[in-house]
C-alpha cells in the first residue's frame, strides 16, 4: 500500500490515532510529493472544513499554504474548532492575522488546554501584544499554563542563553529561574511574587537595564555548602535549615535561601515558619496567612504560621 492510500485510508478511519496525537501521520504525509501531495492536502482541506481538528493542524504543520483561504473563514467564526484553525494559521506563519482571538484564547479559554495551546502558539508569533499576554497568562489558576508561559516568555525574548552556565548547563541560580519555581507554587501569594517579579524584571529589561544588573544572567552559587545544607533539611525532616548560614547571604543568593524554605510551607514543613520568622522574611507574609487559613493543616502548624506572622509583621 503506497503511503499516498495509508494516509487516505487514516482519513476515512481515524480510529487507530494515539488519544494525544493531534495530527494525522506527518512522517508518512512529508514523503508526499507532487500529484500524491495534491490529493493528500484536498482531501485534509475537505475534512478540515468540516471540523476535522486533525486535519486542520496537518496543514498547518505540512505549510499547506493552499488552505490559507479555508482556515481563515474557519478562525474567524464561532464554530468549536475554530481555534484549532487559529493555531493552524499560526505554524503557517500567519498568526498576526488572529492574535487578538489567539490572546483572548490564551487569557480567557475556558478549558484548561485550549489555554495551553493557544499560550504555545503566542511565542511563536512574537511581538508586543503576544509578549503581553504572555505575562497575563502568569496569572493562570492552572500552574502548567504558568510554565508554559514562562517558558514562552524565555523563548520569545532568547533569555535562555543568558541563564546558562559557561557549560550550557540551567543550574537554577537567576532571578528569572526563581520566579518560575514561584510560579509552580499551590500558594496564590507565592505564585503572585513570580509573575509581578517576572513582569517587573522583563519591563526593567524593556527600558534598557543590563541582565546582569537585573540578576538573569548566569553566576555561580557563591554558597554551595548553604544549598547543599537547605537540600538535606528538605529531604531529611530531622535535620535543621542552617539559618545563621543563610543570614550571612546577600542578594539573588539570599532570595533563592528564602526561597528554598517558603516554597515548603505548602508541604507542611513545621520547621519553616519560625525559621522564616527569624530570618525576617516579611515578604512571605502572605504566603503565611494564605496556608493558615487552609483547613487541611493541623491546629499546630496554624499556630505555627501565626506566630511567625505576628514575629515577622511586629518587628
Amino acid at each position: 500500500m503506497s503511503a499516498l492510500d495509508q494516509l487516505l485510508q487514516q482519513l476515512a478511519d481515524p480510529s487507530g490515532i494515539a488519544w494525544n496525537e493531534e495530527t494525522y501521520d506527518l512522517a508518512l504525509a512529508s514523503t508526499l510529493e507532487g500529484t500524491e501531495r495534491g490529493t493528500f492536502v484536498a482531501r485534509l482541506i475537505e475534512h478540515a472544513g468540516q471540523g476535522d481538528t486533525h486535519a486542520i493542524l496537518t496543514l498547518g504543520h505540512l505549510q499547506a499554504t493552499e488552505a490559507l483561504p479555508v482556515l481563515r473563514v474557519d478562525a474567524g467564526g464561532t464554530a468549536p474548532w475554530a481555534a484549532t484553525s487559529r493555531r493552524a494559521l499560526v505554524l503557517l506563519g500567519h498568526g498576526e492575522e488572529v492574535i487578538d482571538a489567539i490572546v483572548d484564547d490564551a487569557l480567557h479559554g475556558q478549558a484548561r488546554m485550549g489555554r495551553v495551546a493557544a499560550v504555545m502558539a503566542l511565542p511563536m508569533i512574537g511581538g508586543p501584544k503576544a509578549i503581553t499576554a504572555l505575562g497575563q497568562a502568569l496569572d493562570d489558576e492552572d500552574s502548567s499554563v504558568r510554565m508554559i508561559a514562562w517558558n514562552g516568555l524565555v523563548a520569545a525574548l532568547d533569555l535562555d542563553a543568558l541563564m546558562r552556565s559557561p557549560e550550557g548547563k540551567l543550574e537554577k541560580g537567576t532571578r528569572l529561574e526563581l520566579f518560575k519555581d514561584f510560579l509552580a507554587s499551590d500558594v496564590a501569594a507565592i505564585v503572585r511574587v513570580g509573575a509581578e517579579g517576572m513582569r517587573a524584571t522583563l519591563a526593567m529589561l524593556g527600558t534598557g537595564v543590563s541582565p546582569v544588573t537585573l540578576a538573569i544572567t548566569y553566576q555561580p552559587d557563591p554558597a554551595p555548602a548553604v544549598s547543599d545544607a537547605i537540600v538535606q533539611a528538605i529531604v531529611d525532616p530531622d535535620a535543621a535549615y542552617p539559618i545563621e548560614e543563610i543570614a550571612t547571604l546577600h542578594g539573588v543568593a539570599r532570595q533563592w535561601a528564602e526561597a528554598g524554605l517558603a516554597l515548603r510551607i505548602e508541604s507542611g514543613d513545621e520547621r519553616v515558619p519560625p525559621a522564616l520568622a527569624r530570618l525576617g522574611a516579611r515578604w512571605t507574609v502572605p504566603a503565611l496567612e494564605e496556608v493558615s487559613g487552609w483547613s487541611s493543616i493541623s491546629d499546630e502548624l496554624r499556630t505555627m504560621l501565626n506566630d511567625a506572622v505576628r514575629a515577622l509583621t511586629t518587628s
